[in-house]
């Protein structure tokens, strides 16, 4: 009877350790090809290849679900997003900023125009022409010869 049950224990842990040994053989080539893409598209997100990176990150979540490396994944394709939504948002901002203040010079220079249209023509300015000169008689002298 005792042989059995040595038998019996023996025979789970076999199973067991066969099952964890059979996980570690499939999943840790998973969990380095995942981080290593990981590693890559971070590379890129900081190079500021986000399209690049976020293809990366997206084959990462569909080919390795279940690694480290797809919630990793999963993290950094939301803050990519977040920072271009900040990014875009600023840029409307400024958009907007300059657009008023172009919408006020339009505004200042619309008021001029209408301030000089409505302005009286203003009036022909006449020049005279100066007097003729009167001529003055030249008397040039005369100097004696010398013989």
């Amino acid at each position: 009877m005792r042989a059995r049950s040595l038998l019996i224990i023996t025979a789970i842990v076999s199973s067991l350790l066969g099952a964890v040994v059979a996980w570690l053989v499939l999943t840790v080539p998973n969990d380095l090809q995942a981080g290593a893409m990981l590693r890559a598209a971070r590379k890129d997100v900081a190079a500021g290849h986000n399209d690049k990176a976020r293809q990366e990150l997206s084959r990462i979540i569909q080919q390795y679900p279940r690694t480290d490396a797809a919630a990793a994944a999963t993290v950094a394709l939301a803050t990519i997003a977040d920072s271009e939504r900040h990014t875009l948002a600023a840029s409307i901002e400024n958009f907007r900023k300059t657009s008023e203040a172009q919408q006020k010079q339009i505004a200042d220079l619309t008021a001029r125009v209408d301030t000089l249209a409505a302005a009286p023509p203003p009036q022909p300015v006449t020049v005279q022409a100066p007097a003729p000169a009167k001529k003055t008689a030249v008397h040039h002298s005369r100097r004696k010869r010398r013989r």
